[in-house]
């Protein structure tokens, strides 16, 4: 091989090994974000009627038929948990209260007040506690 076939053949060589390299570091980070984006999604849940339903009936290509029954079934579920809820819904209002009572016997009356408002957003931010 001459000198000049040589160059060409190392450039050529040096080119297709950038390539290589840059697909692989690409499929590596692709599959890092997708991996760290899957853990930070929370997971589906009945209290999210739509987003749930729309799931199952896409990634099961649910028929009209099984559509209409799992809707039901989906209703039914949540009706029954929302029963469940408002039956301990009082029992966990008193551990609650008492967590947060005993909490704040530990602080100074800055750190109370400061205290008080995390309570009250925690309160303000829970769905469930917004319906009593």
């Amino acid at each position: 091989m001459t000198n000049s076939g040589n160059l060409k053949f190392k450039g050529l060589a040096m080119l297709v090994g950038v390539f290589v390299l840059g697909t692989v570091t690409g499929i590596s980070l692709d599959g890092l974000y997708r991996g760290r984006r899957a853990a930070a999604a929370p997971p589906l849940s009945l209290k999210e009627n739509g987003e749930y339903f729309e799931t199952l009936r896409h990634e099961l290509a649910l028929n009209p038929e099984q559509t209409t029954a799992v809707r039901g079934i989906l209703d039914e579920t949540r009706n029954e948990y929302k029963t469940v809820c408002s039956e301990v819904r009082p029992r966990y209002n008193v551990l609650r209260d008492r967590a947060r009572t005993r909490m704040r016997a530990l602080l100074n009356p800055d750190q109370q007040k400061r205290f008080d408002v995390i309570v009250t957003q925690e309160s303000c931010n829970c769905p469930e506690l917004q319906k009593q």
